[in-house]
C-alpha cells in the first residue's frame, strides 16, 4: 500500500484526474447553489404596457342666436272704384207739352244733381305672420380615436447549456459533457480514476 501511495505522487495522469475531479466538484457545488437560490427567490422582470383610456366630457360647441329686425318692402294692390258720371241730353217737346208753357216761364231756374264716387282708404295695422321656434335635441355620432401605445417585450437569450421547460429554464445536470470530461460524475463514484480498483 505504501508503494502504491508513493507511486501515485509520481503519476502525472493521476494528478490531472484529481485536479479534474476537484474542478467538477466545485462546478457542481456552484450550480447547486444557483439552483437553491432560484428556488428561494425568483428573479422577476415586470413588463409594462400602455392602454388607451377613453372618456367623454361636455364642451361648448356653439350657440344659435335668433334676432328680429324691421325691414320695409313696397306693395302694390289694384282696387276697383265706382263713380257717378253725368249725361246731358236735349230732346224736343211734343204733344200737349208743346201746347202749354211750363210753370215759371221766363224766370231763372237751375237744377243740381249730386255726383258720388268711391275712393281708396288705406291704413296699416300690425298682425301676426309667423313665429320662430328654437328647440334643441341630441343626436349621436361616432368619432374614431387613434393613438400609438407602447408596450414592453421580453427577449430571452440562452447562454451556455440551458434546458427550456414548460414555464421556465433550468441549468442542465450534464455538466461533464460540455467540458469534454465524459458523462460520469467522479464525485458520484462513476469510474476508477487511478486504476487501483478503488472508486
Amino acid at each position: 500500500m505504501a508503494d502504491r501511495m508513493n507511486d501515485s505522487h509520481l503519476d502525472p495522469n493521476r494528478d490531472r484526474s484529481l485536479d479534474a475531479e476537484r474542478d467538477l466538484g466545485a462546478r457542481e457545488l456552484t450550480d447547486r447553489e444557483v439552483t437553491d437560490r432560484g428556488m428561494v427567490a425568483d428573479e422577476r422582470i415586470t413588463l409594462n404596457e400602455e392602454q388607451l383610456a377613453i372618456g367623454k366630457r361636455q364642451t361648448q360647441a356653439g350657440q344659435v342666436e335668433v334676432e328680429k329686425r324691421v325691414e320695409t318692402h313696397h306693395v302694390s294692390e289694384s282696387v276697383p272704384l265706382t263713380r257717378d258720371e253725368v249725361t246731358v241730353e236735349r230732346r224736343p217737346l211734343s204733344g200737349s207739352e208743346a201746347m202749354h208753357a211750363a210753370p215759371g216761364a221766363f224766370t231763372e231756374e237751375h237744377i243740381s244733381v249730386p255726383l258720388t264716387r268711391e275712393e281708396v282708404v288705406a291704413e296699416k295695422r300690425a298682425v301676426g305672420a309667423e313665429e320662430i321656434v328654437v328647440r334643441k335635441h341630441q343626436v349621436q355620432e361616432t368619432e374614431t380615436v387613434e393613438a400609438d401605445l407602447r408596450r414592453e417585450r421580453a427577449e430571452v437569450r440562452e447562454v451556455g447549456d440551458v434546458r427550456r421547460t414548460e414555464g421556465g429554464m433550468h441549468a442542465s445536470d450534464n455538466l461533464g459533457t460540455s467540458d469534454g470530461l465524459g458523462g460520469a460524475n467522479p464525485l458520484q463514484g462513476g469510474r476508477d480514476l487511478d486504476g487501483d480498483g478503488v472508486r
